[in-house]
């Protein structure tokens, strides 16, 4: 019989066991970075400038995406978006993809095809492709995992480099997704139909960014990144575990749009819960001032991409993790975001 105390306390928990269990006692030479980042590394020994980056994700119908909110063309979409997104916080860029799906009895030809379409899109965009994956059949729900192989002739941004004194920044703005599934969860909120559709299109068809992580993989001043698809807090707190180091971010410079703050405000809500919701898929940055300058400017000369916002510090370890608000409460960032085994949930 399974009792509370045996079931997971945190995602963390549950990667910290994998990693004692998996890891060999003596990390294998073609074996960069393992299980504990966005991504595995591995450098095969064909090329010895090229490596090989190997991520994978899973979405399951009523924890990552609702078939009453989400089209078919959406779950493809956005699964391939969680895995590209991995290889772009190790610097990479992505190549190939393959996909399993566990497909419900009610679901017909065009329904599985939209599903393909959603993929082959989102991959597509970054000179990707789908080459292979696996079918099956589900009595309750869908499943789909995705895994996505990248290359990499730069510098490999993991999350463990944090150091003292480096700035923290994200790029682009955060909220579109928390505030999209809040306008999904209220159909019958009075905000406008134009703000209403803008916001829902960023939750449902959000991109990924490649360029931004290609840009910090060129900067010897960048010492660590991350993915912050689980939430801006959550992520943060992640990477400062990781590289046993504190922070200190402020609300005021978190990056969120007007547009945003408008939904909160008709929804009575609380936007910090928006920007730290999640599914932005945006990426998180830590280091020196002046690489996060030269990577901001770099990031907003190409593809029309939103820059950097710094939003706070990295401090030492034991003066913990802290976001300030500006009411002047300050509030732990690791409790803010998703986590599937959070104690509670």
């Amino acid at each position: 019989m399974v009792t509370r105390e045996n079931k997971p306390a945190s995602e963390a928990e549950l990667i910290a066991l994998f990693k004692s269990l998996f890891e060999p006692g003596e990390m294998p030479s073609d074996l960069i970075i393992g299980i504990g980042d966005d991504a595995a590394v591995i450098e095969p020994g064909v090329d010895m400038e090229m490596k090989t980056i190997i991520t994978t994700d899973m979405l399951v119908e009523d924890v990552h995406f609702r078939r009453n909110f989400h089209s078919f063309f959406d779950i493809g979409w956005r699964t391939a978006v969680a895995s590209i997104s991995d290889i772009a916080a190790m610097g990479g860029i992505p190549r190939w993809g393959v996909v399993s799906l566990a497909a419900t009895s009610d679901m017909t030809v065009d329904d599985i095809m939209e599903i393909a379409r959603g993929l082959k899109e989102a991959m597509s965009d970054h000179g990707a492709f789908v080459i292979g994956g696996d079918l099956t059949s589900s009595t309750s729900k869908v499943s789909i995992s995705m895994t996505v192989i990248g290359e990499s002739t730069s510098m490999i941004t993991t999350r463990t480099g944090a150091q003292l004194g480096d700035v923290i920044a994200v790029t682009g703005l955060l909220g579109w997704s928390g505030a999209g599934l809040a306008i999904l969860e209220n159909e019958d909120s009075v905000v406008p139909d134009d703000l209403r559709e803008l916001i829902i299109i960023k939750h449902k068809k959000p991109v990924p960014r490649v360029r931004a992580g290609n840009v910090f993989s060129n900067l010897a001043g960048i010492h660590a990144v991350i993915d912050i698809s689980d939430g801006l807090g959550i992520d943060l707190s992640r990477l400062c575990r990781a590289g046993s180091v504190g922070c200190r971010i402020f609300e005021e410079r978190i990056p969120v749009p007007d547009e945003v703050l408008k939904v909160a405000e008709i929804l009575g809500r609380d936007h910090l819960e928006f920007a730290t919701a999640g599914e932005d898929f945006e990426l998180l940055v830590v280091g020196d001032e002046s690489a996060i300058d030269t990577a901001d400017q770099a990031i907003r000369e190409s593809d029309n991409e939103s820059g950097l916002s710094k939003i706070g510090e990295i401090i030492d370890e034991p003066f913990g993790m802290h976001l300030a608000r500006v009411d002047g409460s300050v509030l732990n960032p690791a409790m803010l975001g998703w986590d599937h085994f959070r104690k509670g949930k």
